[in-house]
């Protein structure tokens, strides 16, 4: 005799990464403008970012984005890292608080040395 499954009430992931809640200082640049918008990551994979902004973007708009990894985040360094990525906008949700965009990561970039500009 099989099992019976309730179909509704088993819910599925459809992303092929795991999401880690990290909450880390995010900028956000638009590729054609010099000014930037400022978050804070609410989750991070491998391949993309969830974070909620004041400012609206389009799905599809490509932009300039900084993670800062906090030092603190980090066993062997007491310095920030920063993380500068070019993303890709997938999925935009408006929320009370403004914004939710849901961002692939196209390719991104170590730098480290200098301090971060504050945020």
């Amino acid at each position: 005799m099989s099992p019976v499954i309730d179909k509704m009430a088993v819910s599925y992931d459809r992303r092929k990464r795991q999401r880690v809640a990290l909450h880390w200082p995010v900028r956000l640049f638009r590729q054609a403008e010099g000014s930037s918008v400022e978050s804070t990551t609410e989750n991070l994979t491998t391949e993309g970012l969830y974070c909620i902004t004041k400012e609206s973007f389009k799905p599809g708009e490509r932009l300039q984005c900084e993670i800062v990894i906090p030092g603190e985040s980090l066993v062997f360094s007491e310095s920030s890292i920063r993380l500068q990525c070019l993303i890709t906008v997938r999925r935009v949700e408006h929320l009370d608080s403004g914004f939710g965009l849901g961002c692939h990561i196209e390719d991104y970039t170590l730098a480290t040395g200098l301090p971060p500009p504050p945020m």
